[in-house]
């Protein structure tokens, strides 16, 4: 989940253990990379994930966070991911690249006979 979603305006207090998500990444729009290939290496050794798709905020948000929680981040609440390879996530800073764009989205730039 992008830290840039955290519904901030509800409750100033929320954090990664009330999102029920996992990993937070920051100056990233996970969202946007559905149907992607990516990479996350922390210093354990780079660990790669295959970004499924989104991860549906649920009612339970309302009454951990607050009142208009789950609407606030609709389209924006993470996603589901595979992993691909074995791996280490640290708590810190990790670095963040693309190992395969999706066949829709290469499609859409390249177009159907390039």
């Amino acid at each position: 989940m992008a830290a840039e979603s955290l519904p901030l305006d509800i409750n100033p207090d929320v954090d990664l253990r009330q999102m029920r998500r996992n990993i937070l990444l920051r100056g990233i729009d996970i969202d946007a990379y559905i149907g992607w290939t990516v990479e996350l290496d922390s210093g354990g050794g780079p660990l790669i994930l295959a970004v499924n798709r989104a991860a549906r905020p649920c009612a339970w948000m309302d009454t951990v966070i607050g009142a208009g929680a789950q609407r606030a981040l609709r389209g924006k609440g993470g996603v589901r991911c595979t992993p691909l390879s074995d791996g280490v996530l640290r708590v810190g800073r990790a670095s963040f690249c693309v190992v395969e764009q999706s066949i829709s989205r290469v499609n859409k730039v390249a177009g159907p006979y390039s």
